[in-house]
């Protein structure tokens, strides 16, 4: 909580009041949807994916990250607005891996809190809030899907709601390649053709890649998303 002096005119004369202003934030807690089919050495990869997260998406924004139960994790985003392109990048990321034991991807569920950041001790485990609460709630909760989001304002959760459930669906669908592709897009700012560069496809796969991926679609909700927290946060 960050105080701050509010001066009150009273009796013909001003008062200084000293009170205290909620921080907001954003909590990410997710899970790696059945991990414990993995093997050991893919247990270990998983591990070290985790633990690269917030080197790996650095360019997109900053956050601290607590890895728990070995297939858990917890992430306190620098800037709510950007919670959910965060989340959209892990996911991608995340499902550019297969299990080898069997032809499917690896995926995780991801459970936004939006709101007041009450108590914070450099720990995110001991830490409290009302966003880790919503997070929590929302992972608790999340049964079949894959993305949920809470925040303090029901007419916000209301709308995204919605549009989670349809971006939940097209993520849920992309195939391992159009994960790769769609993490680039989401994290580097790049041309589609530098893309291509550092994936070794060419132009046209990564144009084809993200059309079937809904990068239009996708860069649309992450857009409202951002305008909808922008104008409650003021």
């Amino acid at each position: 909580m960050q105080p701050i002096l509010v001066a009150q005119f009273k009796d013909n004369a001003y008062i200084c009041t000293k009170i205290q202003i909620m921080k907001i934030g954003a909590i990410i807690t997710g899970d790696i949807v059945d991990s414990t089919k993995m093997v050991a050495e893919e247990r270990n990869s998983m591990l070290r994916m985790l633990q690269s997260l917030p080197v790996l998406l650095l360019p997109l924004a900053k956050f601290d990250l607590e890895i728990f139960r070995g297939d858990s994790f917890q992430i306190r985003v620098g800037r709510s607005v950007d919670s959910l392109k965060v989340a959209l990048a892990i996911r991608s990321h995340i499902r550019s891996f297969k299990f080898a034991e069997h032809n499917r991807q690896w995926d995780a569920r991801l459970a936004i809190g939006i709101g007041t950041l009450e108590y914070e001790n450099g720990s995110l485990a001991t830490s409290d809030g009302e966003a880790y609460r919503a997070s929590g709630r929302g992972l608790d909760s999340i049964g079949k899907n894959r993305l949920t989001i809470e925040t303090p304002w029901e007419e916000v959760n209301k709308e995204l709601r919605v549009s989670t459930a349809f971006a939940d669906d097209i993520i849920t669908g992309w195939t391992q390649s159009q994960s790769r592709v769609m993490f680039q897009s989401l994290t580097t700012g790049l041309s589609h053709a530098e893309i291509g560069d550092i994936l070794g496809i060419s132009r046209q796969m990564v144009d084809k890649a993200l059309r079937a991926g809904k990068e239009d679609l996708m860069n649309l909700y992450l857009d409202r998303f951002a305008e909808l927290i922008k104008k409650h946060l003021g």
